[in-house]
């Protein structure tokens, strides 16, 4: 019965995690209380807000336990089990909502974020966090009641708080294998004791393993972090990035990794550490059983490998200690099988088999789950149950000195019987992944309930109730270490279950997650299903126990884990060094946090084209040090110009211009972060002549293009760029005018040109840039009206009249391609010769459109640096100056937007001539300005006569250098009407470009780095509305396609050459054309360019479709009827054959074939063979007919490679040759026109490589291949053998390593 008496309970608070606990008051108990009066009171004391109540966790504390009583507002302290004749030794604590988040908890949190979620084995909502609240120092909260009837005992319960102080590991890819091991060998306190007191002798730290091993053991045990990396570990191991994602054996890495300690323990104290630990010994013995004599060899082992069933058996061994009792069965060796006895000299019947000498202290089962079916051919794994013990008795196995049983009694003797049914069922499939999730219902075994009385034997994972029986002998062991493996033989996820010595606890360790586990959890890890039904294979677990670690029970032996106080000295150096590191990459990555990337343009001084770039650069940089330390350098100005010469200004993208400077280049980043966000801002690199001051650009200030009117003349001169601040006006503008153009201010006029009507500025004090449309580009005119003029009406009469004509012209540069005598002849192109030519352009428009050429002209492309800094240079007689420009530099939009490249693709290569020294030849004087004196129709129509009215004027023909970035040496700046259309532009153009106008092709400039830098104009028809000031335009050499023609580009196919695909020159075809006369009239071109020397005979046309060739083009086949036309720019292959063309039917298949030589690893030259037939049979003859081998050991493989047929020779040692079609053409190989073969003679052996051998050839390979990000390291559908390399470089000929 509970106590009614009531007792005085005190009530203590933290309102902060630091402070001291204060006490609030006293609180009445009674039996009959209910935890929510208790919370009112406390409330009451608190003299806090209502909605805090419902956050505060109240914990009632005393006698070295801890219970939280939040969860029963709903009961009394009867219903819940207190004891109140008790509760005087209590105390209650009141937890804050601020109480409830250490900092610890919350880096851990954000660490998860970071890490991503983890596949936990357990649904337990336990969390692997890192703290150090005072009020929970324990794991586990016993009960605070003697009875269980209520439910509060801890036994199977999780109502306590439980903090778990484990760190996990970050898996890298594919090495829960790996982490799996390395907690399991951290869990160890022997292991891990010895590893600290192992000094390191400060020798190739990022090699040595035992270095970093330590480090990664005190990081798991010192750090704050939710999980830790293994890279550096694994560096140490000599892997590669690649060996991060190879699956490997678990069992297979312990041994390996124990050979690489024990090679680097050598010559220290601990250099038998793995012997002394985990080393055991047995006798490998055979007994005559007629006169007794026993040989035997004594052998050790770090492990015992027991086989999950008997040989030839579909049924599991019941247990683990079945299991071994089966490992020590001797085997008869008898009838042909008989053992040579010497002392009888005759063959007797004997036993063979294996004797325990010593266990070892640390002792690891291996169950081999893992097996062949020689039914199916594939790897299986046995998901049988096989029961094991938590304490483990094998003092049987070890025969004493003093024994005098027979053997035969030793067999028969029975090990400890268990109450659990052991019955085993067959491995099933690995369908279904159960992990090992905690859950309250209940799952079979065998057909038994894994919850009821006769099924409860196992493993007992509650805390305090360990029922150990003592040990009676040396070799009782205690289980630990369960490794996992979840899936199936081809592949799965490796993780453990480990217990923690001191606190008794069982935890799971999958990757970074770390959480507590039940006694049904390790239940589940014994393999087997429940009893299935119909569908038996999908109720077949796949997650079991696949290794064990027990430690010897030995009072004397057992160790516990060294605290951090009492480390060694050297690792606690190691530790105060690897916290500084902490901190340093901490402080580093908090200032890569401050890390913001800007815009920066610039235009460059040698590509003379603006050019843009992403910078970045830490927020407390002064705009000096970024132009020093990054834009200076992204830029390549080194020996260009100088530093000190260089400047960040802001920079408007939207209206082109420089928005504003700043008066010092010392002011920070974060100094005017305030005024707009740095990471999304624009930056101009402005460059300055040397020795010039600075120019100051006030904010507001934009951009405009001036065009000066001469008003007696009615003509334009060469418009340039001028910066308005803002505010300015008209008054100020003009002074700036006078002294630019050296023209008078006081009959200066001023006029902004409007989409709808100019604006004339009457008044000096008018404002020309009020920032009204801010990102609106302005143009002004500029005139002057004749002094002293009596009647200015007449005057802004004319200049109305001059607008209205110009106010659609705009100025853009158009580059010419240079022409000699030898370029014309070998394109086919005449000169142009006007008296010859006045009547061919005299044609109409229509006649000269081509009826097949696109109507759709690509959107003009409008370019940062087109009004900003397109054409900002005088003409050649201007009078401005440099300090008056608005950027420094010699018409910096001179040249703008030429790419680098000259052409979109490899077929308008020929038609850029070479540089052509002469200057312009045109003369102006007997053949007059095109623009003014030549008409080209005398029976025009209205529209055609309205469109010839447009104004187009060559203003002048640059010759200079061709460079890199502008390969044409002569251009011409034109003024053009927008509306004139792309026809009357090329005619106009024709005298200066000296050819007729059906032989050169307008293409279109991209003003910044683009791909492709440039496209043909194709319409006839368009105008150039679509284009603005300083935009270019690009005419290159090569015949206009007429109607029904189509471009061809011609690559030449020559498998055996080094360049096995190149591409010839441009052809035209025309429809209707056969493929005879089209392959003359390419060889006949290929011999006028001095290209190529081909026989008619001796060649061939065939299809090219990516880098494979196709079908190939019989001579009497018609293009546009036989051969489709579907495109404007067609592809083909010129091929030169070794003899005369063998196909004259499109029955006919032709095919590639390469014989590999597997003896010298060697691909012998690509052959053609015509097949008349699809099968493989006739392909095979046609192989042993050019290489010899006999018809029946030939064997081939069709690979899909390009020509010329090439693959690593890795990969084709792996190629499947075993080919069971029987026509190529058909499933599964679907072979055609073109496809490339591999054959081989079967009886060719395979050339037999060392591990450094394969590792030289392969880099050999990637390095032929180009495969330099694809670096092939073993072989596909193979597993690689899992080695630790303990020398410099794995790489290495006489490579060290172990596996």
């Amino acid at each position: 019965m509970l106590n009614q008496k009531e007792e005085i309970v005190p009530v203590e608070v933290n309102k902060f995690v630091d402070d001291t606990p204060q006490l609030l008051g006293y609180i009445d108990f009674t039996s009959s209380l209910k935890v929510e009066t208790i919370f009112k009171k406390i409330n009451s004391l608190l003299n806090e807000p209502e909605h805090i109540l419902e956050e505060v966790e109240i914990i009632l504390e005393g006698r070295g336990q801890q219970l939280n009583i939040s969860p029963y507002k709903e009961k009394s302290l009867k219903d819940i089990g207190i004891l109140t004749n008790i509760a005087s030794e209590f105390k209650l604590k009141v937890m804050m909502p601020k109480d409830k988040m250490s900092l610890c908890a919350q880096e851990a949190i954000e660490e998860d974020l970071w890490l991503g979620a983890s596949a936990s084995p357990t649904s337990t909502e336990s969390v692997n966090r890192n703290t150090n609240n005072e009020y929970f120092h324990n794991d586990i909260l016993p009960s605070l009641t003697s009875d269980d009837e209520y439910g509060l005992s801890t036994q199977g319960h999780n109502i306590s708080i439980d903090v778990i102080n484990y760190v996990g590991l970050v898996n890298q890819a594919m090495t829960c294998y790996l982490n799996s091991l390395l907690q399991a060998l951290y869990m160890t306190p022997e292991f891990r004791n010895a590893l600290y007191n192992w000094e390191f002798d400060g020798q190739n730290e990022s090699r040595s393993i035992p270095f970093q091993l330590q480090k990664l053991f005190l990081n798991l045990q010192t750090s704050s972090k939710p999980a830790v990396e293994t890279t550096n570990l694994t560096t140490s191991f000599g892997w590669q990035g690649s060996d991060a994602w190879q699956q490997h054996d678990i069992q297979e890495l312990c041994r390996v990794m124990f050979d690489a300690l024990e090679q680097k323990f050598k010559n220290t104290k601990q250099a038998n550490l793995i012997n002394d630990l985990y080393e055991g010994k047995m006798l490998d013995y055979v007994r005559c059983l007629e006169c007794s004599t026993e040989k035997s060899r004594e052998d050790t082992f770090l492990d015992i490998p027991l086989p999950v069933r008997p040989y030839g058996s579909q049924v599991a061994y019941n247990s683990v200690e079945e299991a071994l009792r089966a490992f020590v069965q001797p085997e008869i060796l008898d009838g042909n099988n008989q053992y040579h006895c010497e002392k009888c000299n005759k063959k007797c019947d004997a036993h063979k088999g294996l004797k325990f000498i010593k266990f070892p202290y640390l002792l690891t089962l291996h169950l081999k789950r893992f097996d062949f079916d020689y039914n199916t051919l594939h790897r299986i794994k046995l998901n049988d149950k096989v029961v094991f013990s938590e304490i483990l008795n094998l003092n049987s196995f070890i025969q004493s000195s003093d024994t005098s049983e027979s053997e035969e009694q030793l067999e028969e003797k029975e090990m400890t019987k268990y109450d659990i049914d052991c019955c085993t069922t067959d491995s099933g499939s690995a369908l279904e992944d159960e992990g090992c999730q905690s859950t309250d219902a209940s799952s079979a075994i065998n057909g038994q309930d894994v919850n009821c009385s006769e099924s409860d034997e196992g493993i007992d994972v509650s805390s305090g109730n360990n029922h150990k029986i003592e040990p009676k002998g040396p070799y009782t062991y205690d289980l630990f270490s369960i490794m996992i493996h979840s899936g199936s033989a081809t592949g799965g996820h490796y993780y453990a279950y480990i217990k923690d010595f001191e606190k008794q606890q069982w935890y799971c360790f999958n990757d970074q997650s770390v959480t507590k586990i039940t006694e049904d959890d390790i239940r589940k890890t014994y393999g087997g299903a429940s009893h299935r039904g119909y569908y038996s294979g999908a109720y077949s677990s796949s997650t079991n126990a696949y290794m064990l670690m027990y430690r010897q029970i030995d009072k004397e032996r057992n160790s516990k884990v060294m605290p951090v106080e009492e480390f060694p000295l050297h690792i606690r150096n190691l530790l105060k060094q690897m916290r500084e590191k902490e901190e340093q990459d901490r402080k580093i990555k908090e200032k890569e946090n401050e890390l913001v990337k800007i815009n920066v343009f610039c235009f460059h001084p040698i590509e003379r084209r603006l050019l843009d770039a992403k910078v970045s650069v830490f927020i407390d940089y002064t705009l000096e040090e970024t132009v020093s330390c990054a834009a200076y350098l992204k830029f390549k100005l080194e020996g260009i110009v100088a530093k000190e010469d260089c400047r960040l200004v802001k920079f408007n993208k939207l209206r082109n211009c420089i928005d504003y400077s700043f008066a010092s280049d010392k002011i920070k980043f974060c100094d005017i972060s305030s005024e707009f966000n740095i990471s999304l801002s624009d930056w101009f690199l402005e460059i300055r002549p040397p020795n010039t001051p600075w120019e100051v650009y006030k904010a507001g200030g934009i951009n405009v293009r001036v065009y000066p009117i001469n008003l007696q003349l009615e003509e334009l001169e060469e418009p340039f760029v001028m910066r308005v601040n803002a505010k300015e006006t008209v008054g100020e503008l003009k002074q700036r005018f006078s002294l630019l153009l050296n023209r008078p201010s006081n009959t200066m006029q001023i006029v902004e040109e409007k989409y709808i009507d100019p604006i004339y500025y009457e008044r000096d004090d008018q404002v020309v840039n009020d920032e009204c449309n801010s990102f609106e580009s302005k143009l002004l005119y500029v005139t002057n009206f004749v002094e002293n003029e009596p009647d200015k009406s007449s005057g802004f009469s004319k200049l109305k009249r001059v607008i209205e004509k110009f106010r659609h012209v705009i100025t853009i540069r158009v580059f010419l391609p240079d022409v000699d005598a030898g370029i014309l002849e070998m394109l086919s192109i005449p000169l142009f010769d006007p008296n010859q030519n006045l009547e061919r352009l005299d044609m109409s428009l229509d006649d000269r459109n081509s009826p097949n050429l696109s109507d759709s002209p690509q959107q003009a492309t409008t370019g940062i640096c087109c009004d900003g800094f397109g054409d900002q240079s005088n003409s050649e007689d201007s009078s401005l100056s440099d300090s008056d420009r608005t950027l420094v530099g010699d018409a910096p939009g001179d040249g703008m937007g030429i790419s680098s490249n000259s052409s979109n693709s490899p077929g308008d290569q020929h038609m850029v001539s070479p540089s052509d020294p002469t200057e312009d030849s045109y003369n102006y004087e007997v053949l007059g300005n095109p623009a003014e004196d030549m008409y080209w129709d005398d029976n025009e129509t209205e529209e055609e006569q309205r469109i010839s009215s447009y104004y187009i004027k060559v203003l002048n023909i640059v010759s200079e250098t061709a460079t890199e970035f502008c390969p044409y040496s002569r251009y011409s700046k034109i003024f053009v009407d927008k509306r004139i259309t792309l026809d009357r532009l090329k005619r106009h153009l024709e005298p200066y470009v000296k050819v007729p106008v059906d032989y050169f092709k307008i293409y279109r400039q991209y003003p910044t780095p683009s791909n492709p830098p440039e496209d043909e104009w194709l319409n006839l028809n368009d105008t150039l509305k679509c284009m603005k000031d300083g935009d270019c335009l690009t005419i290159k050499l090569g015949r206009v396609l007429r109607k029904d023609e189509y471009n061809v580009k011609v690559y030449i196919l020559a498998p055996n050459s080094q360049e096995p695909i190149s591409f010839l020159f441009e052809h035209i075809i025309a429809k209707g054309q056969t493929v005879s006369q089209v392959l003359k009239d390419i060889i006949l071109q290929a011999k006028k360019r001095r290209l190529l020397d081909l026989s008619y005979q001796k060649c061939r046309l065939r299809e090219k479709s990516w880098k494979k060739a196709k079908r190939i083009y019989l001579e009497n086949e018609i293009f546009g009827e036989d051969i489709l036309l579907i495109s404007s720019v067609l592809e083909i292959f010129l091929q030169e054959l070794e003899d005369v063309e063998r196909v004259n039917s499109i029955n006919q298949t032709a095919l590639f074939v390469r014989r590999w030589r597997p003896s010298i690893l060697q691909l012998d030259p690509i052959q053609e063979v015509i097949m008349n037939t699809s099968t493989l049979e006739e392909l095979k003859v046609a192989m042993s007919q050019l290489s010899g081998i006999p018809l029946e050991n030939c064997e081939l493989t069709l690979v899909k490679t390009n020509i010329p047929g090439d693959m690593h020779k890795l990969e084709i040692i792996d190629l499947d040759w075993k080919v069971t079609a029987t026509c190529f053409d058909e499933c599964p190989l679907y072979a055609s026109n073109g496809s490339i073969f591999y054959y081989r003679d079967k009886n060719e052996t395979l050339k037999e490589m060392t591990a450094e051998e394969r590792k030289e050839l392969n880099l050999q390979e990637n390095k032929r291949l180009g495969l330099t990000n694809s670096i092939k390291t073993y072989s596909p559908g193979k597993e690689r053998a899992l080695k630790i390399y303990l020398d410099m470089s794995p790489c290495k000929k006489n490579d060290n390593y172990t596996d």
